[in-house]
């Protein structure tokens, strides 16, 4: 499900860029490029939340420290001690 979504905010972003880029009468290569730098970013901040909302659930589901292997914390929820 994240592919298709992904997948297709990336073609309407694309066909969005390039149709305005084509319109303001930008040169075709220049039109795609951006277009395909737009297309690109879409695809990535999609892609990034899916994942923030996957891991929200998970901390909902399994607290905060479901990530934790051996003890061991890391991130933003550690507490700055050194590891021994």
């Amino acid at each position: 499900m994240v592919y298709a979504c992904r997948n297709t905010i990336m073609v309407i972003a694309f066909i969005a860029v390039a149709s305005v880029s084509i319109l303001w009468d930008l040169n075709g290569y220049i039109a795609c490029g951006l277009a395909l730098a737009a297309s690109v970013a879409a695809g990535f901040c999609v892609e990034r939340a899916f994942i923030n909302r996957s891991h929200r659930e998970m901390i909902s589901l399994h607290g905060a420290d479901w990530q934790v292997a051996g003890g061991e914390r890391e991130g933003p929820a550690s507490t700055g001690k050194a590891k021994e």
